[in-house]
């Protein structure tokens, strides 16, 4: 079946890894939206956080997300909070398949923790401050992100996300 997966979950969920590996084995496109976001808007994340704060980021997103050419066999990699702004799952679940990367949030504490300087929401939060980060926007989250097509236990290896995605999609 020939369509757009969008992966969506937490920050430090795997989303770009296993995108990439998917995108691979099924040989068609992959593309993180974060780097869309940027190539349309012509400035880093960073700046748009910086320039508009997270409202303005969310906007630009929602565009980018929705600027997508669809018809398109690929796999794109969300950012964390694309799915719950905007009717964004939704549109994902109407013009392709969704996959949400569940993952602990102690795990993905464990993971954000070393690339806190690279993620504008939390770089400047302590693991204590992070980890309730974390608990809260989950609970936020959670709603649109169960509302995926397909949910995975993502503290497996990539490899074996990539195939029990690619199992998921031949038997649809």
């Amino acid at each position: 079946m020939k369509q757009t997966i969008f992966l969506v979950g937490f920050m430090g969920a795997g989303k770009t890894t296993v995108g990439k590996k998917l995108a691979e084995e099924l040989n068609c496109s992959f593309s993180d939206l974060d780097e869309l976001i940027e190539k349309k808007s012509k400035q880093t994340i960073s700046h748009i956080f910086e320039e508009g704060g997270e409202e303005k980021f969310r906007i630009v997103e929602t565009e980018t997300l929705k600027s997508i050419n669809i018809n398109k066999h690929q796999v794109i990699a969300t950012g964390g909070g694309t799915a719950m702004y905007e009717d964004n799952m939704q549109w994902m679940n109407d013009n392709g398949f969704t996959v949400y990367l569940m993952l602990h949030p102690g795990l993905l504490l464990h993971r954000l923790a070393k690339e806190k300087k690279h993620r504008p929401l939390i770089a400047h939060l302590d693991d204590v401050d992070l980890f309730e980060f974390i608990v809260e926007k989950l609970k936020k989250r959670l709603l649109f992100y169960n509302q995926a097509k397909l949910i995975l236990n993502g503290d497996k290896k990539p490899i074996f996300l990539v195939e029990e995605i690619k199992n998921t999609i031949v038997h649809k």
